[in-house]
């Protein structure tokens, strides 16, 4: 779906998911007053923002709607570029039950832990995010646009692809780059089960007199068919 829209009420008031938590503190450890954080999440839970609209890289809150006090704030995330994503497709790829479970709702911890390992950082980091508001706060990020933030981690509570979405990738656009991601790791198993299997026959190699020799023939056969396009199709036996 996108883009992804809702007003979501959170129970928990720094994200219910070890995700969620690690949205909040991407950005709770840039503000300096503590006392902001509190009047924020009590914003947040306080009925008066709008629906919370996520597009890629952005989102964006009305407080107050309809009135004649509204005003909208707006978060800003860094996008990963395509070679982060590409190497996040190969990750999910790695694993047959990271899929299933972005799918029904979770975010492995291994799946995020194995993607920093390869230099792909899914959650922002401090200068990753951006904040603007149409209220009248000297500094950012304001308490509109702190409510906002906190509202997301609902939000990535029950979606985890809300977070790609902030990173810039749907989730149509993920599950394209995973297909071929897969595809590149069943043939390099593909191409590990041949060579194994060439070794394994290698290891009883006849010591025969030149191609006349019927096991030298049918050793040569062998190899010959482990290394053509159709031997490469074959099931290991």
């Amino acid at each position: 779906m996108y883009p992804r829209v809702g007003r979501v009420r959170g129970t928990a008031a720094r994200g219910a998911t070890w995700w969620g938590r690690a949205w909040v503190r991407s950005f709770e450890e840039t503000v300096l007053e503590p006392s902001d954080l509190v009047t924020a999440r009590a914003l947040a839970r306080s009925g008066r923002l709008g629906a919370v609209m996520v597009l890629a890289g952005t989102a964006s809150v009305v407080v107050d709607p309809g009135s004649p006090t509204a005003l909208m704030a707006q978060v800003r995330v860094e996008r990963l570029d395509e070679e982060a994503w590409a190497g996040f497709a190969v990750e999910v790829a790695r694993e047959a039950g990271y899929l299933a479970a972005l799918e029904s709702g979770e975010l492995p911890s291994a799946l995020v832990e194995h993607a920093d390992e390869a230099g792909v950082e899914l959650f922002p980091g401090p200068g990753d995010l951006e904040t603007a508001c149409e209220c009248d706060a000297w500094a950012q990020p304001c308490l509109h646009a702190l409510a906002l933030l906190y509202q997301l981690a609902w939000h990535l509570d029950g979606d985890p692809y809300a977070l790609l979405l902030l990173r810039g990738r749907t989730r149509e656009a993920l599950l394209d780059g995973v297909e071929p991601a897969t595809g590149a790791g069943e043939e390099a198993d593909d191409a590990s089960r041949r060579a194994r299997q060439i070794l394994g026959i290698a290891d009883e190699a006849p010591a025969g007199h030149g191609l006349a020799d019927t096991a030298v023939a049918a050793y040569d056969e062998a190899v010959s068919r482990l290394l053509s396009p159709a031997g490469r199709a074959e099931p290991s036996r």
